[in-house]
């Protein structure tokens, strides 16, 4: 079945931005963000103290609304009675907010309610912390260790363990996470806290520390505990992290685009596919978010931007013809670093896996609002069309099954039909052999959509963790600016329901065999996921 395009609306937001910094590359880059996202004017019934209110909660009152009537699927996340509730809560609470960092981190606790990775607020905790604890986790499969911490520490404290944070376990440091972070899962929520860890005003806002706190880690090291304390610092000095040769060095993130290799001596190809969007995908799309003057400014930027992802359908011809010419048996797909962009390559790729024309894809709903009327134009435009041929009338607001209404073809259409861009070699005979596919927690989006419609389909044997995006899911983000406070936000409008939809309920897309990389692994240059494939091809 044909699917909508996930990347459209977003890659409008970057091409936008990217426009605008190329002209006016003397304003920051947030406030040119600013400046061309809009506020959709949506209809809905102020409250009767609305002018009393101050410009914080009159943008929740605004935000709630819009989601109210935007969010496909509401009620599978929060029930209307609960919704009504949070919201009077965050309008109440913002009565008493006097900055914009804790207005952003009141709404950041609301969508959170959403449990979506493509809804949220996004923070900028670069610019509230001058200041810094200098140190950053990894996260094991149960356990958080040090990857790195300031040289006025000792650098045995390396690899150690983590016992608590301020006082806090990790079941409780990752129940503040999970209330705070977006998304449809933890995987996707935890991710980022290694990192994250180094911002106070991140930890504060999340319930770790108080503010003007130091921070406390208590660490587990050769069957002792003890307690770190870490102050924050302008500057610091991190220590050397040497990592050991790698046994298959080609397994690292090798550019942010395609990479391939094909090894015949051992009988297998590996590809590296980072992202799934390239120029060939982006140049078939500009001209909906371009005019006559920006799109060539903005071809001239991507295609720079993309030089390692310039046309998939090359790299793909050229993987599949040394598979030939190798007799190669085995392909492994690496999925790893990619966190989506648009569905069609990843078509072009399931097209040599498979002789079935008839792959089940994604199934699309999309929510008709006035978000959707005012917001994402040429897609309104495009079906409301659809509909009136159809149906002589106006398409209602409401939830639209859009694959069955107007995308219900061939699972390939849009990359074979008449004047397509993407390259398809027919002159290859279809890959015949064992295929494994890698994935991981940035395994995202599109990314994710691919991985998925070959699991659901049995293409493929998959391999790693879990991935960072529920399959069947509310998607498709959009951005807006909140009226009063111009703030932007991010929200979805689609859901996406998965072909096997006997797991809707699955919270991610899981690997066949589920391997968690330690740190000492990491350290050994070890690539454990990679490492089990290659003894099965040996087996």
């Amino acid at each position: 079945m044909g699917t909508i395009k996930k990347n459209e609306h977003l890659m409008k937001k970057i091409l936008l931005f990217i426009i605008s910094f190329t002209l006016l590359s003397s304003c920051s880059q947030q406030k040119i963000l600013t400046l061309i996202t809009k506020t959709p004017k949506i209809e809905y019934q102020k409250p009767t103290n609305f002018d009393k209110l101050n410009d914080y909660q009159k943008d929740a009152v605004y935000l709630t609304e819009l989601i109210k009537q935007t969010y496909p699927r509401l009620g599978t996340k929060i029930t209307t009675k609960n919704y009504l509730i949070e919201s009077n809560k965050l309008i109440k609470k913002l009565s008493k907010i006097e900055n914009d960092l804790d207005f952003e981190i009141e709404i950041q606790k609301f969508i959170a309610l959403l449990k979506d990775g493509h809804s949220y607020m996004g923070i900028n905790y670069v610019d509230q912390d001058k200041r810094k604890f200098n140190v950053y986790l990894y996260k094991e499969k149960k356990d958080w260790v040090i990857w790195n911490i300031d040289k006025s520490k000792d650098s045995l404290f390396i690899g150690s363990k983590i016992v608590s944070i301020n006082g806090k376990k990790p079941n409780e440091i990752k129940n503040l996470i999970n209330k705070f972070e977006c998304g449809e899962n933890e995987f996707w929520k935890l991710k980022n806290f290694g990192w994250k860890i180094t911002y106070p005003k991140y930890l504060e806002a999340i319930g770790i520390i108080k503010k003007g706190e130091n921070l406390k880690l208590s660490i587990a090291k050769n069957n002792k505990t003890e307690i770190i304390e870490i102050e924050k610092k302008e500057k610091g000095t991190f220590y050397n992290i040497r990592i050991r040769e790698r046994k298959f060095p080609f397994t690292k993130k090798q550019n942010n685009g395609f990479y391939y290799k094909v090894n015949s001596k051992q009988n297998f190809a590996y590809l590296q596919m980072n992202t799934s969007l390239d120029y060939v995908s982006i140049k078939s799309e500009i001209s909906n978010y371009t005019n006559f003057i920006t799109k060539p400014i903005a071809l001239a930027y991507l295609k720079k931007d993309t030089k390692d992802a310039r046309n998939f359908g090359l790299t793909l011809q050229a993987l599949f013809n040394e598979i030939k010419n190798n007799n190669i048996d085995n392909l492994i797909i690496d999925l790893r670093y990619n966190t989506g962009g648009d569905e069609r390559p990843g078509k072009q790729l399931i097209w040599y896996l498979t002789d079935n024309k008839n792959i089940n894809g994604f199934t699309d709903y999309l929510n008709i609002s006035d978000y959707f009327k005012t917001q994402i134009k040429t897609d309104y435009k495009k079906y409301n069309k659809l509909y009136m041929k159809k149906y002589n009338k106006t398409i209602p607001n409401g939830e639209i099954n859009i694959t069955k209404e107007f995308l219900n073809k061939p699972y390939f259409y849009d990359i074979t039909k008449e004047n397509s861009p993407f390259l398809l070699d027919n002159t290859i005979p279809k890959f015949k052999g064992k295929v494994y596919v890698l994935i991981g927690t940035n395994t995202f989006s599109a990314g994710q959509v691919l991985a998925t419609t070959i699991a659901d389909n049995n293409l493929a044997t998959l391999v790693g963790k879990p991935t960072g995006n529920k399959p069947t899911s509310q998607t498709g983000a959009s951005g807006f600016k909140l009226p009063n406070t111009k703030k932007i936000i991010m929200i979805s409008y689609t859901f996406m329901e998965r072909p096997n939809k006997e797991k809707n309920s699955e919270n991610a897309l899981y690997p066949n065999v589920e391997i968690y990389h330690t740190y000492e692994q990491i350290i050994n240059g070890d690539d454990k996921q990679f490492e089990y494939i290659i003894n099965e091809i040996k087996k």
